[in-house]
């Protein structure tokens, strides 16, 4: 299983950023949001979306980025260099952790909900999740459990997609804002 952290520290893409994060608290549980800028990368980062090529990472492309404690997945919303979202990302995770209170992590559990810019829904890589099992990556129960967590959020996102559109334009904008005040 991969480990990932909210600075993106160990992808080599990206030659030079700026990053900005705060702490937050939503529905009760505490966790950290952030702005990760993207100045300067190797080459632009293109992914298959519902039938078409788009453009996830780029000079000037920004991530939004929002993790709580106690929640099986990590968002990760991507504009383009002009601001407009390109799609919200959902990572299944084994558990979000805060260790590092500046450098949050998670396990990646394969699984992933994509929610892009014409706000269709779907779920990416149920492929790789059956193939960590077939392979002892991962055990059964946290097959079961990814599964589970990602029907859960699937089903609320079928009713919330706009207002988590919304929530991630709002910690853009502040982040951004943040950022620019630096």
């Amino acid at each position: 299983m991969n480990q990932k952290d909210m600075r993106r520290s160990d992808w080599q893409r990206i030659l030079r950023r700026e990053y900005v994060s705060r702490d937050c608290r939503m529905h009760g549980r505490r966790g950290k949001e952030s702005l990760l800028v993207i100045r300067e990368v190797t080459g632009p980062l293109v992914v298959h979306d519902a039938g078409e090529d788009v453009l996830i990472a780029e000079k000037d492309y920004a991530w939004v980025q929002i993790a709580l404690e106690g929640l099986p997945f990590w968002l990760t919303a991507m504009y383009d260099a002009q601001g407009r979202l390109i799609q919200i990302y959902f990572d299944i995770t084994g558990g979000n952790r805060f260790d590092d209170p500046e450098n949050p992590t998670f396990v990646d559990m394969y699984l992933d909900i994509v929610v892009n810019s014409r706000g269709e829904l779907y779920i990416m890589d149920r492929d790789e999740l059956d193939e960590a099992l077939t392979e002892g990556v991962i055990t059964r129960e946290e097959r079961d459990a990814a599964n589970a967590a990602c029907a859960r959020l699937y089903a609320y996102l079928e009713e919330n997609r706009e207002a988590v559109a919304e929530l991630c334009g709002r910690v853009y904008r502040e982040l951004w804002e943040r950022l620019a005040s630096r």
